[in-house]
């Protein structure tokens, strides 16, 4: 991964190579486990301080100097999606949007992603970042937090995404979830039970929602 390689070079110059590469390694790690108690940004930031030996001021400002150096750099593996601008420009006038990606970033990281993207950050209500959630996709708690936070019953909700492996979990908590696949001609349900789960290109989501 570029990020691990491009990061890690910075971080040695604290306590080493290996201390470098436990910290990122336990950092990745946070994905694996809720924490009702503090988000993933604190717990991110914890890992790095302690590892590091640093005080908080000095974990959060060396932790912020590394990403913002780093992820610019990495412009190159966030492509546009075919079909995805169109889509939400459409969606906006019809529903309210909330980007339900996985937390393990601030705001101004999300926001630069979907940039490179082609996506405007500002059609979205809210966007799901480190620094509010307490869990990370594809843990039930992860959904069950979004839901809560932005007051949605999960039966009027569709999570839309593009990978089974982290966005079809949301049916554990009643989320109906349709998976993008743009140049697809065939809309496939892949869930029958309730809440379905689907499979299709942006003109299947389209016509699945308008029917």
């Amino acid at each position: 991964m570029e990020f691990v390689a491009r990061i890690l070079p910075m971080l040695k110059h604290f306590q080493g190579w290996k201390v470098a590469f436990r910290t990122l390694k336990e950092m990745q790690d946070v994905v694996k486990t809720p924490n009702s108690a503090l988000t993933n940004q604190e717990r991110i930031l914890t890992i790095f301080q302690n590892n590091f030996k640093l005080s908080r001021e000095e974990a959060e400002k060396h932790l912020l100097k590394s990403i913002q150096t780093v992820f610019p750099q990495l412009e190159s593996h966030f492509g546009k999606i075919l079909g995805a601008a169109s889509f939400i420009d459409w969606a906006k006038d019809h529903y309210t949007l909330t980007l339900a990606t996985n937390p393990m970033w601030s705001e101004e990281i999300v926001r630069m992603r979907m940039r490179w993207g082609g996506i405007n950050p500002d059609l979205f209500k809210s966007i799901t970042t480190a620094d509010r959630m307490h869990a990370c996709k594809p843990l039930p708690e992860y959904y069950q937090e979004l839901l809560a936070q932005e007051k949605f019953e999960a039966k009027d909700c569709l999570l839309i995404g593009n990978e089974r492996k982290m966005d079809l979990p949301a049916t554990d908590v009643g989320i109906p979830v349709f998976l993008i696949r743009p140049t697809t001609r065939t809309l496939t349900q892949i869930r029958e039970s309730s809440p379905g789960g689907w499979r299709g290109s942006y003109q299947h989501l389209k016509e699945f929602l308008l029917s």
